[in-house]
């Protein structure tokens, strides 16, 4: 994988998006890049998003333009080490969005039951647990 580096203001402020090395180097053609990054750009490394439990979500306070790039927030670009990193914030639903989750799954579960597809697995039940219907014992 090639290495990421990412734009930076005189405080190290992140500047847009991680860029490709390969891009840089043909920027700054006569950059070692062996002997770090070029003035005023950091590595960057990515993080790959967190699984995602079943009455979790991407913290929508966190992000703000970086979610242009994602279809959700709930994503930062932090320095840990010295390097930039995704920073991934997770967060618990409410009591109201658990609900609503769960009348939106059984919605639809009555939607497909009601299919001749669907008509044999009408003696599943709910499992408020996984949010899904599972064979019933």
């Amino acid at each position: 994988m090639q290495k990421l580096y990412i734009q930076v203001d005189e405080n190290n402020n992140f500047i847009n998006h991680p860029h490709l090395e390969s891009n840089l180097r043909q920027l700054y053609s006569d950059h070692d890049f062996l002997s770090g990054a070029p003035s005023g750009w950091m590595v960057f490394e990515r993080v790959e998003p967190p699984e995602i439990e079943v009455y979790e979500k991407f913290d929508e306070t966190k992000g703000g333009n970086i979610a242009l790039a994602f279809n959700h927030n709930g994503l930062e670009y932090k320095i840990v080490d010295g390097v930039y990193k995704d920073v991934w914030h997770v967060v618990d639903m409410t009591a109201d969005e658990k609900l609503e989750k769960q009348n939106q799954v059984k919605a639809e579960w009555s939607d497909f039951i009601a299919t001749d597809a669907g008509s044999a697995y009408a003696h599943y039940v709910f499992d408020e647990v996984t949010c899904r219907f599972v064979a019933s014992e």
